[in-house]
């Protein structure tokens, strides 16, 4: 017995060890600023065009970094060329009144722009069989009406609770 359990015991030990070593490292690493201000840098992948065409766009002051980053890089993924579109979009939203964007964008922009928008207020990027769901209960269009509504599938109360009159929010 003593043969077979330590043949088989040291080599699940070593699997085991360096498992734990390289959990132990790697939250080791995290205590060096060098490798915040990489993990920094990394972040800034995200063009600060896109956040503020996003910002223009929908109307908003702030958006949820995380729902940014998310969104560029699926939009970015679909569309090769897409940070290109959004440095134009951003140009031209930069040289006109916001009150004309809809008569005064070219064509491209104003596809770039509706695909930004489209991902904002449905949380999907993407059509048929490749669209990815980036968010749905944080999707803009539920923010509209999120006084009185939940998104499909929250229930927000008992059962039965639709058969009565619903209760304002901020009433």
């Amino acid at each position: 017995m003593s043969k077979y359990y330590s043949k088989h015991a040291s080599s699940h030990d070593k699997t085991r060890r360096n498992i734990i070593k390289g959990l132990a490292s790697t939250s080791l690493l995290s205590f060096f600023p060098a490798f915040n201000v990489m993990a920094d840098a990394l972040a800034d992948d995200v063009p600060s065009a896109f956040v503020s065409v996003s910002k223009t766009l929908t109307g908003r002051a702030s958006l949820p970094d995380v729902l940014v980053d998310r969104f560029f890089h699926a939009l970015q993924a679909e569309q090769s060329n897409f940070s290109n579109q959004v440095m134009s979009l951003e140009k031209e939203l930069s040289q006109l009144d916001p009150k004309t964007y809809t008569e005064k964008l070219s064509p491209e922009a104003q596809k770039t722009a509706k695909t930004i928008l489209s991902a904002w207020y449905t949380g999907i990027v993407g059509d048929g069989p490749d669209a990815q769901v980036i968010a749905y209960r944080h999707a803009l269009e539920f923010s509209a009406v999120d006084d009185v509504l939940t998104p499909r599938s929250y229930c927000p109360n008992k059962p039965g609770f639709w058969a009565e009159k619903p209760v304002e929010k901020h009433a």
